[in-house]
Formats: structure tokens, C-alpha cells, sequence
């Protein structure tokens, strides 16, 4: 199932979920405590994965303050905070949230707020004397910004719905073994339609009859008007290909994301952080340089903003914007990608200034697997690398093969296997290099073109009367 969210005629959200994880983000479990390990602020949790779950120390001692804190085997409540990605555990939390379409019921923490997407006071101020109306048995309650123009009713019925659900997890946490699941969040149409649609939505269209009858049965029982707003697509053409969507995807792989004035943002990844480039490219405008430089900052700051929320990137992100003169451009810019960063829904942390060489620095929490990663897998030619040795190397190195084989090939025959890339660079570009070679040793060359070898592999088989040999390049 795909999600894509539309905002001025430009996709600026997208989900993805295929229903093969157990332990996405608000999964609660019963895990078992493995090992606390002080050094590295981190509890290891079971929680039934291949990997162990990890939970900040912090977070332990403040939820477990009355028990033995070495106890191996303890058995405790932990949520998922953040998925697990390649080889490490999923993050965990013990601070339990479980979300509703007008509030979240925090059963282990006292205290009642309203969600910060809430920019007005005055819609703060009511929201928050209802949350305080509905903050009952020790349990906590955020109001969330669906709620707001609905009355207290509709929040005591949507905080009815959500004890219930806690009602039901602690009675399973009580008859089963750790490590198990005792709840997982709805499923991606629902959770959708519960955290995306409101007032600021204009339409919301299923291509899914089951899933359009799934999200009108949700919002009946929740009884808003809102249901309206959905729509059951019905047209022959897909409906990512009639809304655009499909060719729109395709920046979540490119590396280089151009911008409408000529210039472009060169994105590169790795496994501690991500680096935004920003370049004029082949801008195109009568501004001066400082003008022009800040225009095609400002895009980029737009663009990189979109691109963050679209990938899901996370952990440390430099950005290389391009030199500015002026200190007014440079605190504009700063202005500018702040309020495009608040669009999201990511926690994030800026550096307060450009440094002297244009770089800005931030951290971006991130919830769910890369966007991308979950579409790409590791190339096959250049076996992650995201470089392969060129055909004319490979060609320099073949006769340096030949020449360090010298008279051990005479009257052989030698067959060269090769992606084709590389077989028909040798054929045209190195024919001359083997025809001396053939005469030099009386030998025999031939090459197989081999789609399924690396672009970097040159395999090599020596037949020598009865002896045959094989070597890689």
C-alpha cells in the first residue's frame, strides 16, 4: 500500500507499506531485559527480533525506579519508537503513547498537553482545559490537532476507545511469555486517515474499494463530518500515473534533484550522515552574483526541506549552500528553511548560524526505514561501492596479465568472460593490444559478453592441451 500526499501541486509526503515488519513504529511488546550497559547508555531489550532492541538507560531507570535494575530476565512493557535498519535493533521507549483520532493516551506518564502543531493561542487555551477535563485515573493525554472545532463528547468518547485498547493490552501482557506482541498500530490506510485528514485536507482519494469502505467505516464510528472529503478513484489510468505521482517518486532515487532556476542540489549518503551540495548549475537570470547565489540558495532551502520529509533522511545532515556575501541573505535563508523544516513532522536540532564556508549543520530524527532504501538494493557491479573500476583499467590490467604470463601461453587458447561494457571495449578499443598478443604467442583469444558478471570482474580460462585454467581480473 502507497500514501502520497499532495501540498500547491507538489508530492511532499510519502508512506510505504508492504505488511512484512512486526515491529514498526508504535508496536507495544513484552520484552525480557538481556543487559544493561552503562558505557554506552543503553539497555538491550528481547523483544522476539533478530536483533536485540535497544532502550536509553535513562528511560529504564525513570520507568523502573522501585526494582533491581540488574535483574536479568526482567520482563517489561517497551514500545517501538524507531523500526530496526540493517544490523541495528529497533529503539525503544517505556514511556507507552497509544494514538487515537483526537488524543494519545499516555498510561504511564501524569501529565496532560496539547500537540505543538497547535500554532494558535487561542485554540491552545480551550484545547488545553478540555485535556485538563479529560486527565483521569493517573493517565496522561495529549489532544491532538484533529480536535480541534470538536467537543468534549466526541474526546470523551475517542479517551473511552483508547483505555479500552490499554485495558485489553495489560490483560495479554498478564497471560503471556516475554518476548510478545501485544499491540500493533492500525493498518497504513487507517493510521492515514486518522493523522493526516482534517480541515487543511481537500481531498482524500482511495483507488481501493476495500480500503475506501475500511476508512468510511473508521470515520462513521468517529462521527465527523469529514468523511465527505474521501473518494473512491475509479478511472483506468493508475492513479499515481493521473495525478503525476509516479514520475514524481522518481527524485526519492536521483542523486542530483535539479531546481526550476537552471541550478541543482547534489545529495550524497552514508552510514553516519547525509550531505546536501548546492550548485548554480546553468543558472540563467539578469540578478547580480549575490542575487543570484541567494535565489538559488533559497529554491535549494525549499528543496532540501521536501526532499528530507520525502526520504525520511535521518541522523546528521550537512548542507553546503553556496558562499554569501551579505549577513541579511544569510539570516533570510535560515528564516526560509526554518519554516519549510516545521511543515514536517520530524523532531530536528539546527546549528544557529552559517559557518564561514556556507555549511549548515542539523540532526533530523527519523521513525521509519529511508524511503528509498526500502525500493533499492546493493549493485551487483559495484557491490555497494557506487563506483566500478573503468573498462580501460581493466583492459591495462588484462595485458599486464599477458605480459607477467609471457611464454607460458604459447599455442594456448584464452577466453576472456566480461560484462558487455567492459567485453566490447576490449573488442574495439583493445584489438590491436590482443592481435599482437594472438601473433606474439601464437595463441588464441576469445571473448564472451556475460550479462550477468560484475562490471568490475573479468573472468579468464586458460586451455592448455588437457590443463585448463581459471582466473579473475
Amino acid at each position: 500500500m502507497r500514501v502520497a500526499v499532495r501540498e500547491n501541486g507538489e508530492l511532499v509526503e510519502f508512506y510505504i507499506e508492504s505488511g512484512g515488519s512486526s515491529f514498526s513504529p508504535g508496536t507495544i511488546i513484552k520484552g525480557k531485559l538481556i543487559a544493561i550497559r552503562k558505557e554506552l547508555n543503553a539497555v538491550f531489550v528481547d523483544i522476539g527480533a533478530q536483533s536485540a532492541g535497544f532502550l536509553p538507560l535513562n528511560d529504564f531507570y525513570l520507568s523502573l525506579p522501585h526494582r533491581d535494575a540488574n535483574e536479568e530476565g526482567l520482563e517489561l512493557l517497551v514500545q517501538v519508537k524507531k523500526e530496526p535498519y540493517g544490523t541495528k535493533g529497533a529503539r525503544l521507549t517505556t514511556f507507552i503513547a497509544i494514538p487515537g483520532r483526537y488524543l494519545v493516551l499516555m498510561p504511564f506518564k501524569e501529565a496532560y498537553g496539547v500537540s505543538r502543531k497547535i500554532k494558535k493561542d487561542k485554540d491552545r487555551k480551550q484545547l488545553k482545559k478540555m485535556a485538563r477535563e479529560l486527565y483521569t485515573d493517573g493517565m496522561g493525554v495529549i489532544v491532538r490537532t484533529a480536535s480541534s472545532g470538536e467537543n468534549i463528547r466526541v474526546l470523551k468518547s475517542d479517551l473511552a476507545d483508547l483505555k479500552k485498547t490499554w485495558e485489553r493490552i495489560e490483560k495479554k501482557s498478564k497471560s503471556v511469555e516475554a518476548p510478545c506482541i501485544l499491540w500493533s498500530d492500525e493498518e497504513l490506510s487507517i493510521r492515514m486517515t486518522r493523522d493526516l485528514l482534517d480541515d487543511s485536507v481537500s481531498e482524500f482519494i482511495v483507488d481501493s474499494e476495500e480500503a475506501f469502505r475500511k476508512i468510511r467505516e473508521y470515520l462513521s464510528r468517529k462521527k465527523t463530518s469529514l468523511i465527505k472529503k474521501v473518494k473512491l478513484y475509479k478511472n483506468h489510468i493508475p492513479i499515481f500515473n493521473h495525478y503525476w505521482i509516479e514520475q514524481e517518486l522518481r527524485s526519492i532515487f536521483r542523486r542530483k534533484v535539479y531546481l526550476k532556476s537552471g541550478g541543482h542540489i547534489v545529495i550524497d549518503e552514508t552510514e553516519a550522515l547525509t550531505v546536501f551540495d548546492v550548485n548554480t548549475g546553468s543558472y540563467r537570470g539578469k540578478k547580480t552574483t549575490e542575487e543570484m547565489i541567494f535565489k538559488t540558495n533559497c529554491e535549494s532551502a525549499v528543496e532540501i526541506a521536501r526532499q528530507l520529509n520525502l526520504r525520511d533522511i535521518g541522523g546528521i545532515i550537512i548542507i553546503d549552500f553556496i558562499d554569501m556575501l551579505k549577513k541579511q541573505n544569510q539570516d533570510e535563508l535560515l528564516k526560509l528553511f526554518k519554516r519549510q523544516l516545521r511543515k514536517g513532522k520530524a523532531r530536528y536540532k539546527l546549528v544557529p548560524r552559517l559557518s564561514p564556508n556556507g555549511l549548515l549543520e542539523m540532526t533530523r530524527e527519523r521513525a521509519r526505514k529511508n524511503i528509498a532504501k526500502r525500493f533499492v538494493e546493493s549493485c551487483p557491479y559495484c557491490r555497494g561501492k557506487g563506483h566500478v573500476l573503468s573498462a580501460p583499467y581493466l583492459l591495462s590490467r588484462f595485458t599486464t596479465w599477458l605480459e607477467k604470463k609471457g611464454k607460458s601461453l604459447l599455442n594456448t587458447k584464452v577466453r576472456i568472460i566480461a560484462n558487455p561494457r567492459v567485453a566490447i571495449y576490449f573488442e574495439k578499443e583493445g584489438k590491436n593490444t590482443l592481435e599482437y598478443s594472438c601473433v606474439k604467442n601464437k595463441m588464441h583469444i576469445e571473448i564472451i559478453h556475460d550479462e550477468t558478471n560484475p562490471m568490475e570482474l573479468v573472468e579468464v580460462i586458460t586451455y592448455n592441451n588437457e590443463e585448463v585454467i581459471k582466473e579473475e581480473i
